[in-house]
């Protein structure tokens, strides 16, 4: 199986709408795909212009570590930092 990026910022308002609404709905779950806001207000700068693909990785070492998606903790931040910057 071949894989393809896909490049957000070339997509239609309505396809990326579509694509984040959706992923909205993964928030929280393993099949997170990058694109929908879940962090707290804490890492509002960090992950909101972190990549998809750090943004995945920091939800699911949240997921692993059994924090809540949106919660601010100093075990957060280091999950933050340790992925994002």
């Amino acid at each position: 199986m071949t894989t393809e990026n896909i490049n957000l910022n070339a997509l239609t308002h309505e396809a990326l709408s579509a694509i984040f609404f959706a992923d909205m709905k993964l928030v929280g779950t393993p099949a997170y795909i990058g694109v929908g806001f879940f962090w707290s207000m804490e890492y509002k700068h960090t992950l909101r212009d972190a990549s998809v693909a750090a943004r995945r990785k920091v939800h699911n070492a949240f997921l692993k570590a059994g924090l809540a998606i949106d919660g601010a903790s100093p075990a957060h931040a280091a999950i933050v930092a340790r992925f994002a910057r």
